[in-house]
């Protein structure tokens, strides 16, 4: 099955798909991109962003999210080329992350594709068959009718939301002084107000949050009509890599235990002169030896 989506929608692909309980893979072409989504008895059990669109990707996802530094998703990256295995399973395995943790991200990936190719003006869409057994670790499989409703929510509300925030990249931090009752926020909001602590750059709140950019622009938006939150726009130039900042906040730590060690260092030498000097002097040692001769 194949065709162009002018012809057949992309939610009409998918709900073909469920209803029938296809498997197999569903490439969807357009704008010099490929996003392969896995079927399993209709259901959704993966999804293979275009190389060329590093922030779909999982692994950096979870970087951007804090969960990995750049030197460990290198490592992870060099490992599964050779092992063959997907970076998942590798990051179960080695307890990077939980499968809890690795489900909610492989969900808001999927979340993520699905709402892009759904914003293609034109493209190309092929289907085809075959047994796709769903990982272990992966989680349960998702049903597309549901995150459907979520994408026509997408394409209606979205863009009102970001339109209430500057153009372009820009920071948000929290008002100081500001103090709140959690229970007044919904759980969205709940969420992305702690998650506000981990960076100014909305994108990586976002992450951390574990939340689309719909999801997360509309919880910032209801943060910001409290009066809870600042934004402003990013001046050229100064916007901050992720991978640089937490290179920063690596070296940062590694200074603060180095100072750390060498005031830990320099107690354990003033302790011992003070041994040495006051219970291995001299008059230190008369005192003693009289006190065992005396018994």
């Amino acid at each position: 099955m194949q065709g162009k989506i002018a012809d057949f929608s992309i939610p009409d692909i998918f709900q073909l798909l469920f209803s029938q309980e296809k498997s197999g893979s569903l490439a969807i072409s357009g704008n010099e991109r490929v996003t392969t989504f896995l079927f399993s008895v209709g259901r959704i059990v993966d999804v293979q962003p275009d190389r060329r669109e590093p922030k779909s990707l999982l692994g950096t996802m979870l970087r951007d999210a804090g969960y990995l530094t750049d030197s460990e998703l290198k490592r992870i990256l060099s490992f599964q080329g050779t092992g063959g295995k997907k970076i998942g399973e590798i990051l179960v395995e080695k307890g990077k992350v939980s499968k809890e943790v690795l489900y909610r991200y492989l969900v808001l990936q999927v979340k993520e594709c699905l709402f892009d190719v759904l914003t293609l003006p034109e493209g190309e869409y092929r289907f085809e068959g075959f047994a796709v057994r769903p990982a272990a670790w992966g989680g349960e499989p998702i049903r597309p009718d549901v995150l459907l409703m979520e994408g026509m929510q997408f394409l209606d509300e979205y863009p009102r939301y970001r339109g209430i925030f500057p153009p372009g990249d820009f920071r948000v931090v929290r008002k100081r002084g500001e103090r709140i009752d959690p229970y007044v926020l919904s759980e969205e909001e709940r969420v992305l107000w702690k998650a506000l602590d981990f960076s100014e750059d909305p994108e990586r709140v976002y992450r951390k949050a574990c939340f689309t950019g719909f999801e997360g622009a509309k919880a910032l938006a209801a943060l910001l009509q409290r009066g809870l939150i600042e934004v402003s726009a990013t001046e050229p130039g100064d916007r901050i890599d992720p991978a640089r900042l937490l290179r920063d906040e690596i070296a940062f730590r590694r200074r603060f235990d180095a100072v750390r060690m060498a005031l830990w260092g320099a107690a354990l030498a003033a302790a011992a002169v003070w041994v040495y000097r006051g219970l291995l002097s001299r008059g230190a040692f008369h005192t003693f030896t009289v006190w065992v001769d005396f018994f």
